[in-house]
């Protein structure tokens, strides 16, 4: 009898503890959310270095005071190398800036005669230049396609040789403006790099002039560059 109880009993509290652990409902974890990356922001300060190519026409005019009124036109070819700041604001996908540089160059146009004509030149080379522009663009994330434009300014070194004798050897600064096209890509959150398109117009100087007769040069080229920036 007593060993009839005791199976019951035994019996009874398997099931019941059969069924609580049935009762037990385990949550599984949930899913993880998935990761969104955030675009790239181009606020901020950076600086950099830039070097490219010049090439243009530099227009030069003469006026000898009398019956002699003329022009003439010099192609121009020269590299460009310096540095740069900038600070950038985006809003949305709009980036909006300003950056100042200079550089030094080598550009310039030269002409020059001999023989029946005499030992004559006619030099110019644009020691450096330098830039304070705007910008505006659109950035695709990591890629910003923008449009600039400002002030542009430098410093023209000039000598003329006529018959063997240097008759003018001076500078003269230039100041005009410059527009031109770009893009930029960052490589990193901190490092990108850029290529850009310029039209520099330095405007119409004189060469010299010693109050019978003239000489002046329009300086107008257009200019290919590429740098790198380093952001913060």
């Amino acid at each position: 009898m007593k060993l009839l109880i005791a199976t019951l009993v035994s019996s009874v509290a398997l099931v019941g503890a059969a069924r609580a652990a049935d009762a037990i409902v385990y949550d599984a974890p949930a899913p993880a959310a998935p990761v969104v990356p955030e675009n790239y922001d181009w606020s901020g300060w950076y600086i950099g270095v830039t070097g490219g190519l010049g090439a243009g026409d530099s227009e030069f005019a003469l006026d000898d005071g009398d019956d002699f009124d003329g022009s003439i036109e010099a192609s121009a070819r020269g590299v460009f190398g310096g540095v740069q700041i900038g600070a950038d604001w985006q809003t949305g996908n709009w980036v909006f800036g300003a950056v100042a540089d200079i550089a030094a160059t080598n550009y310039g146009p030269e002409i020059s005669s001999d023989g029946d004509l005499g030992d004559n030149s006619l030099e110019s080379s644009l020691d450096y230049l330098g830039t304070v522009r705007a910008r505006a663009g659109y950035a695709f994330d990591r890629t910003l396609f923008y449009a600039h434009g400002g002030w542009a300014y430098g410093q023209m070194s000039q000598t003329v040789v006529f018959d063997g004798t240097t008759v003018f050897d001076d500078d003269v600064g230039k100041n005009g403006y410059v527009v031109g096209l770009g893009v930029e890509q960052a490589i990193t959150d901190r490092i990108s790099f850029q290529s850009e398109y310029s039209y520099v117009d330095l405007g119409e100087d004189d060469v010299f002039s010693d109050g019978a007769s003239s000489l002046s040069e329009d300086t107008r080229f257009h200019m290919f560059k590429a740098g790198i920036n380093f952001r913060f």
